[in-house]
């Protein structure tokens, strides 16, 4: 009698065993692009037969340096550390799968397609870490506050990271690929620069959330006046003690138009409120800046990103104090991180012996195995002028289009900026597609609620993003605060089917009032790619 609890052998895909694939370069430190090592090749060999793309995953240890608490930008976890991902035949003969500025791509959907389940997976695996908090920080040791005195160097964490991959092939949503038959594959990815994916939690820059304002006292110019060039004058603040500080060892203490007050050397508690111990800039026996209630006091981002070097008098001189050496170590200390052991986590599955048999025969036929995807193109394009009426042309070539999603980033990176998202409409006003000759949608959909301060929902754009998204193949999850991410989206077609928009040029118009920055919009088109395989011949139809 047959047992009715065995599984269904016909038509299951079982999952043998998760095995362990290392890169081709093994025991290479990955670093930022520019910085090192920034690129890895993974071979997937033809011997793994087939695997299931739905656990792929990427696991590495990430360690941050610098001052700053730098961490991956948090609009894209770890997934903003990489700028390139490319998916061939193992030969190299045949391009599978590319996306440029992937991390930008990742971005575009990020906050679309999480709720509180997902992010809470995300902080355990992708290295998300959402809170400024000094004291919770993922990737960096616990820092004092200001009552308990600050006199050391924050220490990195060693974090693990378990990362999926955005691909039409080897990602979360992939049906099980069949390795062999394509002879096997070689992905190769590539880090971003650290200006573009590198955010700071201790934001103490001139509009961050942890600057400082100068408390009541204040500091008399004369009070820098010292014959010594080991003095350390104590410069008070109004934040509470047990306020984080956003201040650290090593930092260049700056005011009004970028002035350069000093070098930070301790922080520390008086009276219930933070002090910074600075030692000035300037000469012995020499008045330094007067700095008055409410006088804003920052540090620059660019010099914890690129470090910098203390002038001869905030070294010290004779019996320098501890405090002094300490600082003019860290100063010259630049943000950086180091990827290691990194390893790919592949698990081969055992389809049915039906299905074994099936696929070899459409190989051996006429038609051969045909394998279907989406695919993301991206088009980089420059907006020729900030506000009225500005004309996109995006020059797509694919044939069988599902949705086109535009981000107006920033044309210029900005350290410990928005360089990954569009953040906020900037004086958008409306958009409108021209598809094959015919303005899309027939009416302008607007945009000045979203331009407002504070930013209003405006429903027709959130219905047709939703729906470009969700024909992208992202499960939208969350709706809310677009204008953290503002994307303009329309699907150009219906049920999971595909369009063809080539019958003339393709362009996006997008009116402006008011805006103040310089935007280049980053257009992915996803459309659907076709992998045909017959007789030991690969071809890639676009």
């Amino acid at each position: 009698m047959e047992n009715e609890y065995v599984a269904n052998q016909n038509s299951l895909f079982i999952p043998t065993k998760s095995l362990k694939v290392f890169p081709d370069a093994q025991g290479v430190d990955i670093k930022p692009n520019g910085k090192g090592t920034s690129q890895t090749i993974f071979t997937l060999p033809s011997h793994l037969n087939f695997i299931n793309p739905e656990t792929f995953r990427l696991r590495y240890n990430l360690t941050f340096s610098g001052r700053g608490m730098p961490k991956p930008n948090a609009v894209a976890g770890v997934s903003s550390l990489w700028r390139h991902m490319r998916l061939q035949t193992q030969n190299g003969l045949h391009l599978c799968e590319e996306v440029e500025d992937y991390s930008s791509r990742v971005a575009m959907e990020y906050s679309y397609a999480q709720d509180d389940g997902k992010i809470h997976d995300r902080e355990l695996n992708e290295g998300l870490s959402l809170t400024d908090n000094s004291a919770q920080q993922l990737f960096w040791a616990s820092q004092n506050l200001p009552s308990a005195t600050i006199t050391t160097a924050n220490v990195a964490k060693k974090v693990a990271i378990s990362q999926p991959l955005w691909s039409g092939l080897l990602g979360e949503s992939s049906s099980v690929l069949p390795v062999a038959a394509l002879g096997g594959l070689k992905l190769t990815m590539e880090t971003n620069n650290l200006m573009k994916s590198i955010k700071l939690a201790n934001d103490s820059s001139v509009n961050g959330d942890k600057r400082g304002v100068i408390d009541t006292a204040g500091v008399a110019a004369g009070a820098w006046n010292n014959a010594s060039l080991n003095h350390i004058q104590d410069v008070p603040l109004k934040q509470l003690e047990s306020q984080d500080s956003g201040f650290e060892i090593g930092d260049a203490l700056y005011y009004q138009n970028n002035v350069l007050i000093g070098l930070v050397v301790g922080i520390k508690s008086a009276g219930g409120k933070m002090v910074l111990e600075v030692r000035g800039a300037q000469n012995a026996s020499t008045n330094g800046p007067a700095l008055v209630e409410d006088n804003i006091v920052f540090t620059l981002p660019q010099d914890r990103f690129e470090g910098w070097t203390p002038s001869v008098n905030m070294r010290g001189t004779g019996t320098i104090p501890a405090a002094i050496t300490l600082a003019n170590q860290e100063a010259p200390k630049k943000i950086d991180y180091t990827i290691t052991e990194l390893e790919a986590i592949v698990e081969q599955v055992q389809p049915p012996e039906s299905y074994i048999q099936d696929l070899v025969r459409k190989i051996n036929s006429s038609e051969g195995l045909v394998m279907n995807y989406k695919n993301v193109s991206l088009f980089k394009i420059n907006q020729v002028g900030s506000n009225g009426l500005l004309n996109s042309s995006i020059p797509n070539t694919a044939k069988r289009v599902y949705s086109i999603n535009a981000m107006p980033l920033n044309a210029t990176d900005t350290y410990d900026g928005n360089n990954l998202t569009c953040v906020g409409g900037d004086g958008a006003q409306s958009y409108q597609f021209v598809i094959n000759d015919t303005l899309t949608p027939d009416q302008r959909c607007s945009l000045r609620r979203m331009s407002l301060t504070p930013p209003n929902v405006e429903q027709l754009h959130l219905q047709e993003l939703r729906k470009s998204l969700m024909n992208s193949g992202v499960f939208v999850r969350n709706l809310q605060n677009a204008e953290k991410n503002f994307v303009i989206g329309r699907a150009v077609s219906m049920y999971g089917s595909v369009s063809d928009i080539t019958k003339s040029d393709l362009s996006l118009r997008i009116e402006y009032s008011g805006a103040v920055r310089q935007k280049t919009l980053n257009v992915y088109v996803c459309s659907a790619r076709t992998l045909v395989v017959r007789n030991n011949e690969i071809q890639v139809i676009n």
